[in-house]
């Protein structure tokens, strides 16, 4: 990583610090108390650096993990019970209660999970990020795998995307599994291209093409545009500018960069949008899902994407993928011209399965083949082989290295394989987007874009200025307690 970039433990001592914006403030979880760390697993005398058999426990061990599918008839929740039967045929002596997602709503569940990953709670959970993993295991929750690695995941793991690698790790120690991983980019309806003269195919590469095509896919009927605040909000457009809107130093100590060149840039991008002529929707801080019901209605031509949410545009909003073209945030000024903080890079993020550090040392065993073969690179290629055999569309962002996205997903056009790989080549971490100083900047954005007459520059200053008294002070104070 480099070394201006916020480190996990930088950003989780940060984001203990976290002062949310006023509408967030009111379901702020109360922070949780940081237990002791548990012992760690024994190294097994088998170790290897080759993939090895996997030895079967000597007798019945029971486990608990939250990845109970749908029984459905027709789709993919069929072949995950076909994966549950075989594990089962294979490791007769490790019986795994498959049990439902608890009941407590996403914005709950990653509390959920704390609170259960103790004694004789679940032995393995699903977390959906990286960042969660990264929490974890500063508090002690998550279990570390460098011990079972050798002797089940060792081929997997080398052949791992080294930014998958960096995000399944915390303080160089593997924590996570990944289950797939998470590309931010950018959709553009191929009708609406065309109906406006351009070639079906086009995507842009950069700010002038990228600003020129939402002008003129801007009509009375849909806006070129589809802005979102909400996740990650304007971190795309930092990173693919070279920038952010803080770094932290090799003494954990950060910097805020809210008037820097790179950043400033994408604000004054971001208001010609708006100003003097609209190629945004209406209601500039519109909620995620008020964005995603109007890009299915056609109110906008553009929408922000990961391949994840693929089945939602083709099961929910009506979309087919020839309809649309896939490409990566286009990069901005101080990015082409090399003059920012660095490259330009994609933010890559992951989701997966942590162990239970808490756990029996028969049981953290048993967790750890049980996920190691769950989540092979082979199962994942006997999906894609079970999806393109029933017929089923799927996007999967492959975390292995060694195998192409095309391999794992099914019912997409050619033509979504080349940004998809160019951002994985451009992917990197970013811890920064969730910790304190970003619900301060966010807030200094939403004030420039709803009043043409605002003042850019004088904002982000101001934004600055409270970040620093109320929150960053207090922070590096506490570096040296």
């Amino acid at each position: 990583m480099h070394n201006q970039e916020m480190s996990r433990r930088g950003f989780l001592k940060a984001a203990g610090l976290t002062v949310t914006l006023a509408s967030l403030a009111a379901c702020a979880p109360k922070p949780l108390p940081v237990p002791t760390q548990p012992a760690q697993p024994e190294q097994p005398a088998a170790a290897s650096a080759t993939q090895a058999p996997i030895p079967a426990p000597p007798q019945q061990v029971i486990i608990k993990t939250c990845d109970l599918v749908a029984e459905d008839t027709t789709g993919p929740g069929v072949f995950v019970r076909v994966l549950y039967e075989e594990f089962a045929e294979l490791f007769p002596n490790i019986k795994v209660d498959h049990l439902p997602y608890p009941d407590v709503g996403v914005e709950k569940r990653k509390e959920y999970w704390l609170t259960a990953m103790g004694e004789g709670g679940y032995d393995i959970v699903r977390l959906q990020t990286n960042k969660w993993a990264w929490e974890f295991a500063a508090l002690g929750k998550a279990m570390q795998m460098d011990e079972y690695i050798p002797l089940y995941y060792q081929e997997d793991w080398d052949s791992l995307y080294p930014v998958v690698k960096t995000l399944c790790s915390y303080e160089d120690h593997p924590v996570m599994l990944p289950g797939g991983t998470e590309l931010h980019g950018m959709v553009v309806r191929r009708d609406y291209l065309k109906e406006c003269g351009y070639d079906e195919t086009f995507v842009p590469k950069n700010w002038p093409e990228f600003l020129k095509m939402i002008a003129d896919l801007t009509t009375d009927k849909y806006y070129g545009f589809q802005w979102k605040t909400y996740m990650r909000a304007m971190s795309e457009f930092l990173h693919m500018n070279g920038g952010d809107f803080a770094t932290e130093a090799p003494d954990k100590t950060i910097t805020l960069h809210f008037q820097s060149q790179e950043v400033v840039e994408v604000c004054e991008m971001l208001k010609s949008c708006i100003y003097p002529t609209r190629y945004i929707q209406q209601d500039t801080l519109q909620d995620f899902a008020g964005n995603l019901n109007a890009f299915q209605q056609g109110q906008s031509a553009t929408f922000n994407f990961v391949p994840s949410w693929v089945n939602w545009l083709f099961s929910v909003a009506g979309f087919t993928p020839e309809q649309l073209n896939y490409f990566c945030y286009p990069v901005g000024t101080s990015g082409e011209a090399g003059t920012s903080m660095r490259k330009p890079y994609v933010d890559v993020g992951c989701y997966g399965w942590v162990c239970n550090p808490y756990s029996t040392p028969e049981q953290r065993d048993a967790a750890a083949q049980y996920v190691c073969w769950m989540f092979s690179k082979e199962n994942i290629k006997k999906q894609a082989k079970w999806w393109e055999e029933n017929e089923l569309q799927g996007a999967f962002a492959s975390p292995f290295s060694d195998v192409p996205w095309t391999t794992v997903s099914t019912g997409l056009p050619e033509w979504w394989a080349e940004p998809l790989n160019d951002m994985l080549a451009k992917g990197d971490a970013d811890p920064a987007p969730d910790y304190a100083g970003y619900d301060y900047f966010m807030a200094g954005v939403a004030k420039m874009l709803i009043d043409e007459k605002s003042d850019v520059k004088a904002i982000l200053a101001e934004s600055e200025q409270i970040a620093r008294r109320e929150w960053l002070d207090e922070y590096h104070k506490s570096l040296k307690a």
